[in-house]
């Protein structure tokens, strides 16, 4: 069986569930390259024509998302943590992890394609710093305006930059390693499976070249609150070009989904503990973020990026640094990279 129709079989297993279409495809066009593309449903097309139009990337899917553009899908199955999905970008990653697609494009508005990649240990980067947002206007659950942005989720941080050049249409990468990195403060951020986050994030950071880095460590209390997470982005760029959280366990202890949060007291306690920080926020502060999986399970880095070109340039190579450091179980390999 080939490649192509191994695909489609899977993605017709899938049909009603992280699978809303399965697309005509042409196996003429089909070359040894080809890169198989998932598409969020509701996506406006103008956006991602030159990447639909690009040699060797092939629509195969139209992705489910979330009902309502909720922050979990409660009619999807994380296939890596057995929980519910995180959302709103749902179906991408888990068309993914199946070996249905090789790249999933989903949009975010406070962590729709950041959160649902950390929580299947998938690389992703959001492009609301690079202009890359769609026209409309949308309010958060708590009362946050914003638009969404178009974002990339894919298996290797090389593939996912290669998507956002062909959707930006410029270049992202640069020689320049000079990073000012705001990172939480010791003890102000327990994560989940309690862990101090700036422990955490020096564990990697210690092993990168010390003498291209200038870190600030800035007070990140209460930054699992989406308007403390908005203040913390502006704050750490009074000081810094970049901000570096390792967030995680996502959807694993708790659900990170506002709408249960204002029925009282259960609904706060089974939406604590979501694991979900920055990345909640990222878009709304227009910055260009990139998630980057580590071992721990649905768990993962976020450079988060001021406003511009320079700027993302620089953190895919940051983040091509740290991947670089980071090994991954060998299942995972087994199970959810290699095709077959």
């Amino acid at each position: 069986m080939s490649i192509l129709a191994r695909r489609i079989e899977l993605a017709n297993r899938e049909l009603g569930r992280s699978v809303i279409r399965v697309c005509d495809v042409n196996p003429e066009h089909i070359t040894e390259a080809t890169c198989y593309v998932g598409i969020k449903e509701g996506i406006p097309t103008d956006i991602i024509k030159p990447l639909l139009q690009a040699d060797n990337f092939i629509q195969l899917t139209v992705d489910k998302a979330a009902d309502k553009g909720r922050a979990i899908d409660t009619d999807l199955i994380n296939p890596l943590t057995y929980r519910v999905m995180t959302g709103s970008s749902s179906g991408g990653p888990i068309n993914l992890l199946k070996g249905i697609t090789d790249v999933a494009v989903g949009t975010d508005g406070g962590g729709s394609v950041l959160a649902p990649a950390m929580s299947c240990q998938l690389p992703a980067v959001i492009g609301a710093g690079l202009g890359l947002v769609t026209k409309e206007k949308k309010l958060s659950t708590d009362r946050i305006s914003f638009s969404p942005s178009i974002g990339v989720i894919g298996k290797r941080i090389i593939v996912i930059k290669e998507v956002l050049e062909i959707l930006l249409g410029q270049s992202l990468t640069t020689e320049e390693e000079h990073y000012a990195i705001a990172i939480p403060k010791r003890r102000t951020v327990t994560r989940p499976d309690g862990t101090d986050m700036f422990e955490v994030v020096m564990t990697y950071l210690s092993q990168l070249d010390s003498e291209n880095i200038t870190i600030h460590e800035v007070d990140m209390s209460g930054i699992d609150n989406r308007q403390m997470a908005i203040q913390t982005i502006k704050t750490c760029f009074e000081s810094a070009d970049f901000i570096l959280t390792c967030e995680g366990p996502v959807d694993v202890f708790g659900y990170g989904e506002t709408i249960p949060q204002q029925f009282g007291i259960v609904g706060k306690n089974i939406t604590a503990q979501h694991g979900k920080y920055l990345i909640r926020a990222a878009n709304m502060c227009q910055t260009t973020a990139i998630t980057l999986p580590t071992e721990h399970l649905a768990s993962g880095f976020v450079i988060i990026a001021k406003n511009g070109l320079d700027f993302a340039r620089r953190a895919f190579l940051l983040a091509e640094q740290i991947e670089q450091i980071i090994e991954l179980p060998d299942v995972w390999h087994r199970y959810f990279l290699q095709d077959g």
